[in-house]
């Protein structure tokens, strides 16, 4: 078998048995390179132009393995145990989200916001892909929560090998709780810059999430309660009873589902009246971050 027939059987393989339970976002070829690429501890680069080389039998028989793994819904991420996000690669297991593109919005914009005098968090941290990226682009001091010490793990890994473990301090507790406990307000900051991407579906959104999604992804960190904005509910009152613990401006992104346009702006103008809000859209134009200074 050479890498070109390779290719084309992973890709067909993939496409047979995915293609009517996936949504439009899916990419079978895209799928077999990258599988093929891992098997082979190659860039996809060296796929295309090697097409004519014999692939070793014992490297067929992994890359098989490996599309068959695919071919039952399990994420590319999790098989090569890596995603890249915002030209990181991060490490990611069966504890953490696999950090998607719609993702990189807050950070464009977190990065408009921050200077070296802002307090920055990073609530609900999983990967600690936000807080990772935000540290290492700005070289500045991080904090990152979690409720999920295994998710913590990950995202200390992932700290140590990109190089900002001196920037990030973790913190493991309830959202912002661990935050507000150690009292560790600065008087000096400027600003505070909370980030979260906390789970927003909808309970009645679960069942009908890609198999990718529901067999494989940690349901606790998805799912955000009937109409999907409790955490946010319970984040946005965490700061409304313990505004002492911020500085006198605090910059809230929250991620949302594009079908929470309404609901989540609502949400924080009904415990921050006078709050200002901007609703961005992400790369395929729909409601996906919210912006507000409280």
């Amino acid at each position: 078998m050479t890498i070109l027939e390779a290719l084309n059987w992973g890709r067909e393989r993939i496409k047979s048995t995915l293609e009517e339970k996936i949504t439009q976002g899916h990419n079978p070829m895209l799928d077999a390179q990258v599988l093929l690429s891992y098997t082979l501890k190659k860039p996809t680069s060296y796929l295309f132009s090697h097409f004519e080389d014999e692939l070793p039998l014992e490297k067929a028989e992994i890359y098989q393995g490996y599309i068959e793994r695919r071919s039952k819904h399990e994420p590319v991420a999790y098989i090569t145990g890596s995603k890249e996000f915002y030209k990181r690669k991060f490490r990611v297991n069966k504890f953490v989200l696999v950090p998607r593109p719609e993702t990189e919005l807050m950070i464009d914009e977190a990065l408009k916001l921050i200077d070296e005098r802002s307090t920055v968090i990073d609530v609900g941290t999983g990967s600690g892909a936000i807080a990772i990226t935000l540290a290492a682009e700005k070289d500045i001091p991080v904090i990152a929560t979690d409720v999920d010490s295994q998710a913590l793990a990950i995202a200390r890994v992932n700290a140590t090998e990109l190089g900002v473990t001196k920037l990030i301090s973790f913190l493991e507790g309830d959202l912002l709780l661990p935050y507000i406990k150690i009292n560790i307000h600065d008087a000096q900051a400027s600003s505070a810059i909370i980030c979260a991407n906390l789970p927003y579906a909808r309970i009645q959104q679960w069942p009908v999430l890609d198999p990718d999604v529901q067999n494989y992804e940690p349901k606790k960190a998805i799912v955000g309660g009937v109409d999907g904005l409790d955490f946010y509910d319970r984040l946005l009152q965490q700061i409304e009873e313990n505004r002492d613990h911020f500085p006198a401006t605090i910059h809230l992104l929250l991620e949302i589902d594009p079908s929470q346009e309404i609901s989540g702006p609502r949400l924080v103008t009904e415990h921050f009246p006078m709050a200002k809000l901007e609703l961005l859209r992400d790369l395929a134009h729909k409601p996906r971050l919210i912006v507000a200074q409280i």
